[in-house]
């Protein structure tokens, strides 16, 4: 009988170079070997104020308000998404896959005792959470 299909079509050298695009330029790496990476900022439970900053990896991606969205390429493999809101912070460690498009969801609410904190002293500690959607 013939050998396995894809032998058939693509040798072992052409589905490397698929995978891990070229060893001479990482650069030009096919989009099929990237991942996404969607942050979403719409939560009944959102104070609706106050920006949070999106990092990736310790790098700033920008900020995003309610209502809003922010997606990007990423590269595979495990990557740390923290969202901060210049007074409480929370970091997501996540996993993606090549071609997976991750999304999260930004949430900037009152913690415990908000309401009364805001009543009292007239200040809204507002906690910031991320997670992931199903």
């Amino acid at each position: 009988m013939s050998t396995d299909v894809l032998e058939d079509i693509l040798t072992l050298e052409e589905l490397e170079r698929a995978w891990g695009g070229t060893k001479d330029s990482k650069a030009h790496i096919s989009r099929v070997n990237k991942a996404q990476l969607t942050v979403t900022r719409n939560g009944a439970a959102d104070f609706q104020d106050r920006q949070v900053y999106l990092y990736v990896d310790g790098e700033l991606w920008g900020k995003v308000k309610y209502g809003q969205q922010m997606s990007r390429e990423i590269p595979p493999g495990r990557h740390s998404v923290r969202a901060f809101n210049t007074l409480f912070s929370d970091t997501l460690e996540i996993e993606a896959s090549p071609g997976e498009h991750v999304r999260l969801r930004c949430t900037n609410s009152l913690g415990r005792g908000g309401w009364i904190m805001m009543v009292i002293w007239q200040i809204a500690a507002l906690r910031v959470r991320l997670e992931r959607e199903a």
